[in-house]
């Protein structure tokens, strides 16, 4: 049976076993990963979520119960005014449904399910509605409310492609503070219920969330970050705003108690906040998560063609021994078997290591199972919200959700007025860059991620306390950073192929301001890339190519996204779909000339379809052995990691089966048979 972690986040607390609670399932001791929480109307107990189930503890803190538990991930509990009910909402892989649980007898019922998500909840002070966020897409999220008893629901914000990811009610319910925004920065507003008018509250670069009103409707708080820097910020009877606190990024939340003091959850953790003395004190949390515990599949894999990632050809007639989680032993012709050990038959297919896709935004804990039935056993997340990120890896490792490993780069480190506010940190300091650099470390992330609005002094201020903290970085950059300036501060890699700056006057590109790079106005600019003014046969193009091989610059390329067909001429002009279309001939030719010259190849796909992304690159001229390093062993090695990503003895058992021969037709990949993630099949297709 197996016990230990692999790939944890660093900052995940693991004791020893505390035993097992039943068979087959062992106890864990976490002291972080809560979020959301919200006080009793007692003020006695709070209600928090962490790693997908609700729990209850005392204000004071301690060790917390668990209420919920099962398939699902359970989130933003709110307490009735009355303390009779706790609502949350329960996300399943066909949409969320609103809970609501009473708490004398345990019982819950679903007074609404949507396909979308449910974010954040609150009851009215009448406890005869709650109100909700409903977010369709990272752009779209916005604030409903339904009776108690469930019924038609009613909107209450509808502009499309604008954002109100938290909101505080008034104590007489009459009112709404939100947060409100598109690309740029969130505002807080102030929405009269009854007849849908607003008053502004803020205009400033930040972004405010977190919201809160006190019982009392003497204050209200909410977050204000920049630069890396979550400010707490409280403003008594509608006077200025003052800050009372500072945090380093952590998508900080806020809840009033009872007696006006806050309860704090930033980078997963518990604080309580005195307003008055704006002292800020570790709240201590612990839980006791329960996860299923596997048996090691200890399997004989004979007479099978072997890809190991270290030679470019297979070794034919091979037998791989896969022993507690680890690959045992790696030879060719017969084996013997060890006793009570089953041996699979290979014959006609070829067995390598787990793929890796090296651009997966792993946005929904759901989709884990989809990517172990296509092979996928490790993802490099290139930019996610930091503590969602950091819940789903920790989860996976724990065990508690089916997936790949998860190496994230949490955030996006991005200029002001970026294009993914769900997901990004808007810094123009490079003195921030060091501070937030180290906090995203603590937090657990495995690499970093610039984007496209840094500007050069600040991306080199990242990569240099990145080289310092062992964190690799990777960019989407091209548009104020060019890739040389960006190999000039030392970068370690490249997503999309967006190479403007290296190659176009200024004025000949769009800048990203004034929201230039807004898909509605420009697709194919919004898209990766525009090669249509580039040709990648160019003498300067091919400078830029023998720097990236020079540098050992991996390429993370996403080909496969940029691939425009017949059936999509509808989202562009006439001249736009001709110039889509031969901007994805010339980055194939550039990836190809890449390869060539030394370039590590990084497959990553931005969506599911890896084997989609590899056969582009075939279709390109990149020879099949490449793609499949390119898939699994080049991202572990960009990651500096020597446990996974070849077929050798002692890496963890991270395998894949696929029916036919993989150099002769990449293709095949997409016949897999069996998958073992260390050591357990987690997938096999029915023959």
């Amino acid at each position: 049976m197996r016990t230990s972690i692999l790939a944890a986040s660093a900052v995940l607390a693991l004791s020893t076993p505390v035993g097992a609670v039943a068979q087959g399932t062992e106890g864990i001791t976490i002291d972080v990963g809560f979020r959301n929480p919200d006080v009793s109307p007692d003020g006695g107990t709070l209600a928090i979520a962490a790693l997908g189930s609700i729990w209850v503890l005392p204000v004071s803190g301690g060790e917390a119960s668990q209420l919920t538990m099962g398939i699902g991930w359970d989130r933003h509990p709110a307490w009735s005014p009355d303390g009779r009910f706790l609502a949350y909402s329960h996300w399943s892989p066909s949409g969320t449904d609103l809970v609501v649980r009473t708490m004398e007898s345990g019982l819950s019922r679903v007074i609404h399910h949507i396909p979308q998500e449910i974010l954040q909840l609150d009851f009215d002070p009448a406890g005869e509605h709650v109100y909700f966020v409903v977010q369709s897409s990272q752009y779209d999220a916005h604030l409903w409310r339904i009776g108690l008893e469930g019924g038609t629901p009613e909107q209450l914000t509808a502009t499309r492609n604008w954002h109100e990811w938290s909101f505080a009610l008034s104590p007489s319910g009459e009112e709404a503070l939100i947060e409100t925004g598109r690309y740029r920065g969130t505002d807080l507003f102030l929405l009269k219920v009854g007849d849908r008018t607003v008053e502004r509250i803020t205009d400033t670069r930040e972004r405010e969330s977190g919201v809160a009103w006190s019982g009392d409707g003497e204050r209200r708080a909410w977050v204000a970050t920049y630069n890396g820097v979550d400010r707490i910020m409280v403003s008594t009877r509608g006077a200025p705003a003052t800050e009372i606190a500072r945090l380093a990024y952590g998508q900080t939340e806020l809840t009033f108690t009872s007696q006006g003091s806050l309860l704090v959850s930033s980078a997963r953790r518990l604080y309580t906040l005195d307003p008055e003395e704006r002292t800020l004190e570790p709240l201590g949390v612990t839980a006791v998560v329960r996860r299923p515990v596997d048996p090691v599949d200890d399997l004989v894999i004979a007479n099978v063609r072997v890809f190991d990632g270290v030679a470019d050809a297979l070794m034919e007639d091979a037998h791989v021994v896969v022993a507690d989680g680890r690959i045992q032993s790696v030879g060719s012709g017969p084996v013997d078997a060890p006793a009570g050990v089953p041996v699979l038959d290979g014959r006609g297919r070829t067995l390598l290591p787990g793929l890796m896709d090296n651009h997966y935004h792993f946005w929904s804990p759901h989709a884990g199972a989809d990517l172990l039935a296509r092979g996928i056993t490790a993802v490099r997340d290139p930019g996610v919200a930091i503590a969602d990120g950091m819940d789903y890896k920790d989860a996976v490792a724990l065990g508690l959700l089916a997936g790949p490993d998860i190496y994230s780069t949490g955030p996006l480190l991005d200029g002001p007025d970026g294009y993914h506010p769900m997901v990004d940190v808007s810094l123009d300091d490079p003195e921030a860059a060091a501070p937030l650099v180290r906090a995203l470390k603590a937090q657990g992330v495995d690499a970093l991620k610039a984007y496209f609005l840094l500007e050069p002094e600040v991306l080199a201020a990242v990569v240099a306390e990145a080289k310092i903290q062992g964190l690799p970085v990777t960019g989407h950059i091209g548009v104020r950073t060019s890739w040389s300036e960006a190999m000039d501060a030392g970068i370690d890699g490249f997503s999309h192929v967006r190479v403007w700056r290296d190659f176009l006057d200024p004025e000949a590109q769009p800048d990203g301001r004034d929201e230039s790079l807004d898909a509605g106005r420009d697709p194919v600019a919004r898209m990766q890339a525009d090669w249509s003014a580039i040709d990648p046969d160019a003498p300067e193009v091919d400078v830029l190519i023998r720097r990236l091989a020079e540098t050992g610059t991996a390429l993370d390329p996403t080909l496969s996204v940029q691939r425009i067909d017949d059936d999509q001429r509808s989202r562009f002009s006439l001249e736009a779909f001709g110039r889509a279309r031969q901007s994805f001939e010339r980055m194939k030719v550039f990836v190809r000339k890449a390869v060539e010259a030394g370039v590590p190849l990084l497959a990553g796909t931005d969506n599911l379809l890896l084997h989609e992304e590899l056969e582009t690159y075939a279709s390109a001229g990149v020879p099949n052995a490449t793609i499949l390093e390119a898939a699994s062993v080049n991202g572990a090695r960009w990651l500096g990691r020597d446990d996974f990503g070849t077929v050798e003895v002692g890496k963890r058992a991270n395998l894949i089966l696929v029916d036919g021969d993989p150099l002769d037709d990449i293709a095949v990949l997409r016949e897999v048979d069996l998958v073992l993630k260390d050591g357990v099949v987690v997938f096999r297709r029915g023959r």
